[in-house]
């Protein structure tokens, strides 16, 4: 009974979404594959090695059953983010209120009221690191995560780094 309640929800959540969406973890999987050697033979081994893992299935299971449904119910999909878009939210904490505002591979937040009106920091994506980086107003960069060799890699304040598999 709990088996087929499930079935039914999950297949309600595709039935009932009424929307094909941009699949946009997909196709930014397919892309990287793509991009990965110029060699053909080497992305098609890629390709062979991330569907017997099951990447290509995982991707392609998150963007139908989460991603293309937000996408479907907000308009936008959290993934699809393309050059020149962005989105802007506020968020209230602690008596400060933050402006974030968000744009390919950049988020900028910034202090509108609050102790610490004024306040700025840019958080900056860098693809050919595969970095999170926090940029001070002075110009400084301090690297804030990474993922390196198959692990997620958190840069704590302290200087140590905590490695997520």
């Amino acid at each position: 009974m709990k088996k087929s309640v499930i079935c039914i929800a999950m297949a309600g959540t595709l039935l009932f979404s009424s929307c094909l969406g941009s699949f946009s973890a997909f196709n930014n999987l397919k892309d990287w594959n793509q991009g990965v050697s110029d060699s053909k033979f080497v992305n098609n081994l890629v390709f062979w090695g991330l569907n017997i893992i099951p990447v290509y299935g995982l991707f392609f299971l998150g963007d139908a059953i989460i991603f293309n449904v937000i996408e479907f119910w907000s308009g936008s999909n959290p993934i699809a983010m393309e050059e020149g878009e962005s989105e802007t939210q506020m968020v209230e904490r602690d008596g400060n209120t933050f402006e974030m505002t968000a744009t390919k591979n950049r988020m900028q937040v910034t202090v509108v009221d609050g102790p610490k009106k004024g306040k700025k920091i840019d958080l900056v994506y860098k693809p050919s690191e595969k970095s999170w980086n926090a940029v001070r107003p002075n110009g400084e960069i301090i690297k804030l995560s990474s993922f390196e060799e198959g692990f997620y890699i958190v840069y704590m304040p302290n200087g140590k780094e905590v490695k997520i598999d």
